[in-house]
């Protein structure tokens, strides 16, 4: 922490626990902001990868589904794909408005 931000963190009578509370917390939780969506976004994707092991056991139940029930068209990879996407842009969107929630107007960019 910085002089000048303890030092007026003192004038203003506030301990140590509540200049780290109400000061240093929230200022480094707005810096890590861009680093922790790209970290939550990249574990989604590995995730993700993750299940790769079941994508053959995955891809057999839809084949044992198509030649079991032949007028149900049963696009599961279609499926996979739609909900993965959606997934990784509920994660970035979230992310994005709380990030801009937190943003200080004339700090930073």
């Amino acid at each position: 922490m910085p002089d000048s931000t303890r030092e007026a963190a003192e004038l203003l009578g506030m301990s140590r626990l509540m200049t780290c509370n109400n000061v240093v917390f929230p200022l480094a939780l707005r810096i890590s902001m861009p680093a922790l969506t790209a970290n939550l976004v990249n574990l989604v994707k590995t995730t993700n990868q993750a299940y790769a092991i079941a994508v053959p056991e995955l891809l057999y139940q839809s084949v044992s589904i198509w030649n079991d029930y032949p007028l149900a068209q049963n696009p599961t990879m279609l499926l996979m794909l739609v909900l993965y996407l959606g997934l990784v842009g509920i994660v970035s969107a979230g992310m994005g408005t709380w990030e801009r929630r937190m943003r200080i107007p004339g700090y930073g960019a």
